[in-house]
C-alpha cells in the first residue's frame, strides 16, 4: 500500500506504521510473558498440566531439528530469554511470534502460535 499511494520517502509514515507499532507490540509480549512466569511461579500452572496434559501453544526447533511442543511456560521462558522477536503469517488467520535463540541456547527457535496461546490465555480467567 506504501509503496503504490505514498510516492518518495515517507520515513515518519513509515515510523508510524511499522516501526512504533512493532515496538509496542514486543514490549506488551515481553510484559505478558513475565506475568505469565510470575503467576505460574504462584499458582503452579505449568505443574497442573503436567498432570492432566499440558496445551501446546506451539512448537519449538531445537539445534538438531527436533522439534518440541511449546507449553505456555516455555512461551514466557522463551520470550524473556530470546535474542529477537519476529511476527510471521505462514497462513491467513494464523500468526506466529518467532523467538530467536541465543547462540549458547539448545533451541534454535520456539514459534508461538498466537491464536493456541489467546485461548490458553483466556482460559485462566474462567
Amino acid at each position: 500500500m506504501i509503496d503504490t499511494k505514498f510516492v518518495g520517502e515517507w520515513k515518519y509514515l513509515n515510523k508510524a506504521f511499522f516501526e512504533i507499532s512493532e515496538e509496542r507490540a514486543e514490549k506488551a509480549c515481553l510484559e505478558l510473558a513475565l506475568f505469565l512466569r510470575m503467576l505460574d511461579d504462584e499458582q503452579r500452572i505449568s505443574e497442573y498440566h503436567r498432570q492432566e496434559g499440558s496445551p501446546t501453544c506451539g512448537r519449538l526447533v531445537m539445534k538438531d531439528s527436533s522439534e518440541k511442543a511449546l507449553t505456555f511456560r516455555d512461551v514466557a521462558n522463551k520470550v524473556i530469554h530470546c535474542l529477537r522477536l519476529e511476527w510471521s503469517f505462514p497462513k491467513e488467520d494464523e500468526p506466529q511470534l518467532i523467538c530467536h535463540s541465543r547462540d549458547k541456547e539448545k533451541w534454535v527457535r520456539a514459534e508461538v502460535d498466537i491464536v493456541g496461546f489467546a485461548s490458553f490465555c483466556g482460559q485462566l480467567m474462567s
